[in-house]
């Protein structure tokens, strides 16, 4: 009895000395304690550590189950031929036109004698000669008029083969020497295109007096920039004989891109 007295009284120091461990270990987890040995804050964490563990390992497994593959099925089903298209029946030629028969020829009308005229013998009578008309007299002014507009021909024809001949100005002679038009960078970057006809007064020294637009390329950024191009060029100036006149000239800008 003695004994087992004893036994008794130990088992209830060692719970009494757990419980007061677990105390001081929820103080210390709630912040209500801190903890004065290190060994003890040691001991907490090797038994937190064992609590996860025992967490882990009891928790069960989750079973991963493999996704079955889908299976797909083709079938080929063969199409049918497509039937020929039912043609229309032709129509039936049309019956040929009847033959015309020809016409019976018209019978010769014969030819009518007729008769000669009885002659008629009349008495011969006396007719006294007439007097000859006068002759009207002669328009001298109208051949005098004719003969002047003649004369005025003649000379103008050898006035129009004497007259020096005419040479028209020329821009292509100097066109490398003459700056070439700019094409503006908006035109460039929207493919603008187009030919503009320019007329240019050309002076007896060769350079411009003016520049028009005679035919547009259809962009107003291009003409302009042909018109301030071609007002500096100089050209080869019209000519009559061999004495330099002013004269006017066609001349064409072309604006292209190229890749």
């Amino acid at each position: 009895m003695q004994n087992h007295y004893t036994a008794l009284s130990g088992d209830t120091t060692a719970g009494k000395d757990i419980t007061s461990l677990g105390k001081r270990i929820w103080a210390v987890l709630m912040g209500e304690e801190r903890p004065r040995d290190m060994l003890l804050l040691f001991m907490l964490l090797v038994l937190m550590l064992h609590v996860w563990l025992l967490t882990v390992l009891m928790k069960p497994e989750e079973k991963i189950t493999q996704a079955e593959p889908l299976v797909m099925e083709v079938s080929m089903i063969a199409m049918s031929a497509p039937k020929p298209a039912v043609q229309p029946p032709k129509p039936a030629p049309a019956p040929p036109p009847p033959e015309k028969k020809p016409l019976p020829p018209k019978p010769k009308p014969k030819p009518v004698v007729k008769k000669p005229a009885p002659v008629v013998q009349q008495e011969a009578q006396d007719f006294a000669p007439s007097e000859p008309a006068p002759t009207p007299p002669q328009n001298t002014q109208s051949t005098s008029a004719d003969n002047t507009a003649t004369a005025s021909s003649s000379s103008q024809a050898a006035d129009a083969n004497n007259a020096p001949t005419f040479t028209e100005a020329n821009f292509r002679a100097n066109y490398a020497h003459n700056p070439k038009p700019n094409y503006p960078a908006i035109a460039r970057s929207r493919g603008w295109q187009g030919k503009v006809m320019l007329r240019v007064k050309v002076s007896a020294q060769g350079s411009s007096d003016g520049v028009t637009v005679e035919q547009s390329s259809g962009h107003e950024i291009l003409d302009e920039a042909a018109i301030e191009a071609v007002t500096k060029w100089r050209f080869i100036p019209a000519k009559r004989g061999d004495t330099p006149v002013a004269s006017s000239v066609i001349v064409p800008i072309d604006f292209k891109l190229r890749n």
